[in-house]
């Protein structure tokens, strides 16, 4: 009798894990149904590689086919002692658009590299984005870029303004007309007329 018993203990034991794994198979977020899934894990693993190179491959791969299991990892890896790993993850976490990004990419913004603070702008304006023309976009991402458009990189102040007319915020209209005024670059002005066109188009 007490073998009997083990031994529905055991198949009980071994039902429940096959229950378990059809349902993580099945799951939205499972190997089935989400085909990010397995290249996500699997460049999440050379994320944790020892070589720098493999890192940052890692990182910009994951702008393509990470999912939400991406961020958190994506996040860490802001504190990487290689440049090129920083900087992909900044753009990977824009392209992913998940808002946990927000509040970590700001602060790249006063990166002292120009190629840092460049991606963080075009990063956010990726995340700055909504779902449909209705839904306002996230204040502290308009606030930001509005303050680097006086950039003293143009590459920085260019990104920062192409953001803000793909978000379309009339937030921004005030300032980037006032970069028009002060600016010295036709190359900037360029961008200020195309970002407001765009502006004025999504709120009309």
């Amino acid at each position: 009798m007490p073998r009997e018993t083990a031994d529905t203990g055991s198949s009980l034991s071994l039902h429940q894990k096959a229950r378990k794994f059809i349902k993580w198979l099945s799951h939205r977020d499972g190997p089935v149904r989400n085909w990010r899934y397995i290249p996500t894990h699997v460049l999440l693993r050379k994320l944790r590689s020892e070589s720098a190179e493999m890192r940052a491959y890692a990182a910009e791969g994951l702008g393509g086919v990470g999912n939400a299991h991406a961020v958190a990892p994506l996040i860490d890896a802001l504190t990487d002692n290689n440049s090129t790993v920083r900087r992909f993850a900044i753009s990977s976490l824009g392209r992913i658009r998940d808002p946990r990004a927000i509040d970590v990419l700001i602060p790249f913004l006063q990166d002292e590299e120009p190629d840092m603070r460049c991606a963080a702008a075009t990063a956010l304006g990726e995340l700055g984005l909504t779902e449909d023309r209705f839904s306002a976009p996230p204040v502290q991402v308009i606030e930001a870029l509005i303050d680097t458009i006086t950039d003293s990189d143009r590459g920085v102040c260019a990104a920062a303004v192409v953001a803000l007319g793909r978000i379309g915020s009339p937030q921004a209209v005030s300032a980037l007309n006032a970069l028009t005024e002060t600016t010295e670059s036709e190359w900037i002005r360029r961008y200020i007329s195309e970002a407001l066109h765009q502006i004025e188009e999504q709120n009309a």
